[in-house]
Order: C-alpha cells, then sequence, then structure tokens
C-alpha cells in the first residue's frame, strides 16, 4: 500500500502529523500539528485526511496573511503614512487599545477598592466631570483629551514622534502624522466612544449601579461601534437562510452548495468575510476553470483541488466558459448579500467574469436532420424501446423516446417540460385539446413565471395518436405520461433522456456543434416566425418573458387563436403521415 506523507498511525488509530512551516512556527506556537482522525480503517481515514490536512494548510495561510498584514501596519505607521490604512485596520488598532484599556482599568479599580483610602467622593466628582467633557457637543471640550490618547495608542504602535526642536523637550511628545486624513479622524471618533464606555462602566462600580460589564467581557466590537467579524460559514448560512432572497430551482441550490464548498476550499470557512481579498476570488476563478464536469460525482472523496489536479493531468475536458461564469456569479451574489447587509464594504467578486470564447450556438434541426431523426428503426420499426431502440424489427413502440422528440417539434416545449408531464396536463380548454405546463406539484417546474402556459395541441401530434396514449396512461393510474422516466437528485425528469438523445444523434450522423434537443425548439420558433405569428403570441407559446407593460394583464390570448398559431408550424419537406394512427395500440 502506499505511503501517504503526513499520515501515520498509532495503537490503530491515524493521525494528521504535520510540520509547521519556519516562518509560521512562531504565530502557531508550535513545530508540529498533530490531529487525530479517529478512525482505524485507512479508506475513511484518507478521505478525513485530504479535508484536514486542507484545513491545516489554510491556517498556515492565515498566520502568514496576519503576519504579512501586521508588517505592513507597522510599515504604514512607521511612515506616518494614515492615509494607507484600511478601514478595517483603523478599527484594529482602536480594538486592541480599548482591550488594553479595559484590563487596565480593571485593576485600577480593584486596587482602589482594595485599600480603602480614596477620596470617594472627589474620585466621583472627577470621573462625572471627565464624562461631561467627554460627552460635550463641542468638540473643543473633548478634543484634547481624545488626541492625548490618539498619540499614545500611535506612538504605541510605531508611528514616528515628532522630531525634536531645541535642547530640552518639556512637552509630550507627539506622532508625526496628518491629523485631517480620514483615519485620524475614524481613529479618534472610536477612542473617543471608548473613553466614553470605560467612564461610564468604571462610575457603574463606584456608585453600586452595575458591575462594570465591560471589565468582564469582550464587548468592545459593540461598545466601539466596529463591525463585528464574521466567517465566511456565517455569510453562507446567513445568506441560504435569508427569505428575501426568494425560491430558487433545485438545479440552482445544488449549483450553489457547490460554490459554497469552492469557496470554504479556497479561503476557508473560518476566514473573517472582511479580509477575502480579491487575490482569493482569482484563485477561485482558477479552480473553476480548471474543474472538470461533475467533478463532485466523479470524483468522491476528493476535494475539487484534487479533482482539478487529476482532470488536468488526465486532460479531461473543463467546465465551459458558460457554466464558469454562471458560478462566479453566484459568488458575485453572496457577496453583494453581504454588502447590502452591511457585512462589508465593498464586494471584492465584482467583475470577475472572463470573456467567452467563440460561442457555440443552438441551431435548429436542418429539413435533412429532421429526415434523419424521424427515419430512424425507433419510429418506422425496432426491435424494442430499450437496447434495440436502434435495430430495424416489427415493434413500434410509443413511449417516451417515442413522443417527447414529437411534442418538442410542434409545440416547443423545453425537454423538462416534456418530460415531467402528467395525464392531467392534458386537458380541454375552450374546446380544443391542449396541454398545461405548469408546476402543479411540489415535483414539477418551470423556468420561470412566463414558462406557465398553455399550448394548443397541433393537429399532427392528435393523427399520430397523441390522445389516446394519454387516455392509455389514465387507464393504466399513471401518475406521469412517460413513468418510464424517473427524476435525478436535482428533481428533473430529464436528465437521463439528454444524455440519451445526445448518444441517439451520434447514432443517426448528428454530431455537429450546436445540435441538440433544443435545436427543436429553435426550430419551432423559426416556423412560427415565418408563418407570421406576431411576437407577443410566440411568447405566449414558447413562455417567454413578456417585455411588453400589458403583458401581465388579462387571462391572456384566446385558445382558438392560440390553436391557429400552432397549427401553422410546419416542416417542408418532412412527411410524418406514416405515424398516423386511429387508436394508440401500445406494441
Amino acid at each position: 500500500m502506499a505511503h501517504q506523507p503526513n499520515l501515520t498511525e498509532r495503537n490503530g488509530t491515524f493521525y494528521l502529523r504535520m510540520r509547521v512551516p519556519l516562518d509560521v512556527v512562531e504565530a502557531v506556537g508550535r513545530t508540529h500539528v498533530v490531529v487525530s482522525l479517529k478512525t482505524k480503517e485507512r479508506r475513511v481515514a484518507l478521505t478525513r485526511f485530504r479535508l484536514e490536512q486542507a484545513r491545516v494548510e489554510r491556517q498556515f495561510e492565515a498566520a502568514r496573511q496576519q503576519a504579512t498584514d501586521t508588517a505592513a501596519l507597522r510599515r504604514s505607521l512607521a511612515s506616518g503614512r494614515l492615509e494607507k490604512l484600511a478601514p478595517g485596520e483603523v478599527e484594529g488598532l482602536a480594538l486592541r487599545w480599548f482591550e488594553h484599556a479595559v484590563q487596565r482599568v480593571a485593576r485600577t479599580s480593584r486596587n482602589t477598592f482594595q485599600t480603602g483610602s480614596a477620596d470617594w467622593d472627589a474620585v466621583l466628582a472627577e470621573l462625572k466631570a471627565e464624562g461631561d467633557v467627554l460627552t460635550s457637543p463641542d468638540p473643543q471640550d473633548f478634543e484634547p483629551t481624545v488626541r492625548h490618547t490618539v498619540d499614545h495608542l500611535l506612538l504605541a504602535a510605531g508611528a514616528p514622534p515628532e522630531p525634536i526642536r531645541g535642547r530640552i523637550q518639556r512637552r509630550v511628545r507627539r506622532p508625526q502624522v496628518d491629523e485631517d486624513t480620514a483615519q485620524y479622524q475614524q481613529l479618534a471618533a472610536l477612542v473617543r466612544r471608548g473613553l466614553v464606555a470605560l467612564n461610564r462602566d468604571r462610575l457603574a462600580q463606584l456608585t453600586g449601579a452595575g458591575e462594570g460589564a465591560i471589565a468582564v467581557s469582550s464587548g468592545g466590537l459593540e461598545v466601539l461601534g466596529v463591525r463585528p467579524r464574521r466567517s465566511l460559514d456565517e455569510l453562507i448560512r446567513a445568506f441560504t437562510s435569508d427569505p428575501g432572497r426568494g425560491s430558487r430551482t433545485a438545479k440552482t441550490e445544488t449549483d450553489y452548495r457547490m460554490v459554497f464548498a469552492a469557496l470554504r476550499e479556497v479561503i476557508g470557512g473560518e476566514t473573517d468575510v472582511s479580509r477575502i481579498t480579491r487575490d482569493h476570488m482569482r484563485r477561485l476563478r482558477d479552480l473553476f476553470r480548471t474543474l472538470p464536469p461533475n467533478a463532485t460525482k466523479r470524483f468522491r472523496g476528493r476535494t475539487l483541488t484534487q479533482a482539478a489536479e487529476v482532470a488536468v493531468s488526465e486532460g479531461l475536458p473543463a467546465l465551459s466558459t458558460k457554466t464558469v461564469n454562471g458560478h462566479l456569479t453566484m459568488v458575485s451574489t453572496l457577496f453583494n448579500w453581504a454588502v447590502r447587509e452591511e457585512w462589508v464594504e465593498r464586494s471584492p467578486a465584482s467583475g470577475l467574469t472572463i470573456e467567452a470564447g467563440q460561442k457555440i450556438t443552438r441551431e435548429p434541426f436542418s429539413s435533412g436532420h429532421l429526415k434523419a431523426i424521424f427515419a430512424a428503426p425507433l419510429f418506422v420499426g425496432c426491435q424494442n424501446d430499450g437496447s434495440g431502440y436502434a435495430q430495424p424489427g416489427p415493434n413500434q413502440p410509443r413511449g417516451a423516446r417515442f413522443w417527447v422528440p414529437l411534442i418538442a417539434l410542434f409545440h416547443g416545449l423545453r425537454l423538462n417540460e416534456a418530460c415531467q408531464l402528467r395525464p392531467d396536463d392534458i386537458a380541454e380548454r375552450d374546446g380544443f385539446p391542449v396541454i398545461h405546463v405548469r408546476a402543479a406539484d411540489a415535483s414539477q417546474k418551470v423556468k420561470s413565471r412566463a414558462g406557465t402556459r398553455i399550448v394548443p395541441l397541433h393537429p399532427e401530434i392528435i393523427a399520430c395518436g397523441f390522445l389516446g396514449f394519454v387516455a392509455e396512461a389514465r387507464h393504466q393510474g399513471h401518475a406521469r405520461l412517460f413513468h418510464e422516466l424517473s427524476a435525478d437528485a436535482r428533481g428533473y425528469f430529464s436528465d437521463a433522456f439528454q444524455k440519451w438523445f445526445s448518444r441517439f444523434l451520434a447514432s443517426r450522423g448528428i454530431a455537429q456543434r450546436g445540435a441538440s434537443f433544443h435545436s427543436f425548439r429553435h426550430g419551432w420558433a423559426d416556423r412560427l416566425r415565418e408563418a407570421g405569428v406576431p411576437e407577443d403570441r410566440r411568447r405566449a407559446l414558447g413562455g417567454w418573458a413578456d417585455t411588453g407593460v400589458d403583458g401581465s394583464y388579462g387571462r391572456g390570448f384566446p385558445t382558438k387563436m392560440l390553436a391557429e398559431d400552432v397549427g401553422k408550424v410546419e416542416y417542408p419537406g418532412l412527411d410524418l403521415k406514416f405515424l398516423h394512427i386511429q387508436s394508440f395500440v401500445n406494441t
């Protein structure tokens, strides 16, 4: 069995044991990290090992980043250029000062209480006067005290002192910084809040009005009004549970879960969202661009990074540009939500999408393609509707493989819209047989609100015996017209059919770029346009969103009018009379 570096076994239990890189030993506080994988099975241990190793490596990276940030902060302060500090760095300076001040005040209070020799009235009067100064509406009252504290804070943090002029320096040294910068003003405002809180806290202790809540808790964020530090995991949980996001399809939620997994893997779920940078986003984009399709299914037990590495080494095709951009749009949506909810000031994920290369457009089937499709044994006579669908034979089984292409050919339904149809979705309206495209129960889906519609049946499909097929499905008690199709993990009935249809097209010599089941819908739209059907009625029949102001008013178009429109769909050169029957007989 191959040796796995950093994976050790002790008393039958597997452990991750990693040497801490020298540049972060001081920050981590040890030379090795040992983590129990809590299993005695090597197969399970390998899966857990990869996840733990990624987590530990993220901790090392976080330690490096913190050290880099601290060094950068000290360099900015050493140069006296406060304008180089980000708002979060200013907040960090204020928070560290406040934490130390809380501890110092707590010690002073304890000493005062223990000695019992203080003049309580004088101390109380001094504190009240100090509080009045700090809360005064006149800046001339509180600015000297606040400036004095800010000066000490900046000098202690590494800001350069003003040069000594003359032989005797009788005044307190001051930092050589520009007090007119937004950063200095921000720091002064935070310090003032802290001084007010400390003053009130000590007053509460001396008067017995409270126990000094600040002294016994880490309430610096709340006291100073600083935005609380929140992790990426917290952001994802809040985003997914927000009722204001509206409903999402199962496919969209599945895609979001993959995107969230990639974010956690690249950035780390425990990372503070305010510390997520543009560089993190670029690394995430690079991962998406190297991932193969269905990575989580094809490489179970491996991280996405490992799946991408395998895909690159084996030359597997990567995700399409459209899919990558879809994932990046989801990342941008997440961080736009964070900005709107005031978790972060700006989104690090804006403008990440990449320019697509030559776009593969879906083309309608040509007349020759349609002839090749409907001349297949599946339509003219095959052995069976299973593995023998491509072999000539005496049977004409009329199941999903037979009807779904015909439904799309004459009615323009999307693949899943056709695959999920129930017998009750075929009904009569105003004397015309129609298809109800809808989400009548939780298992049915429509692409958008405009996708819910009524499409009258084409005379050609009626002549092929479709109504008889529907009646037989009702008689048999089938919940769905095409009961042989099952839903995938996302709730779609079209997944397996789409894969089969791609193989079917190849078997008919139709393997060109842009040819797919959706080509039926493109051709159908062309036939409506060529027949002179107005755009608003084409939109109503196809389930495309209406861009007109009056699109949502009224009952819609008369069924008779829509039936006449659908009846105009013709395919010159395609003769399907050989499929016409008087009654449906299942062979």
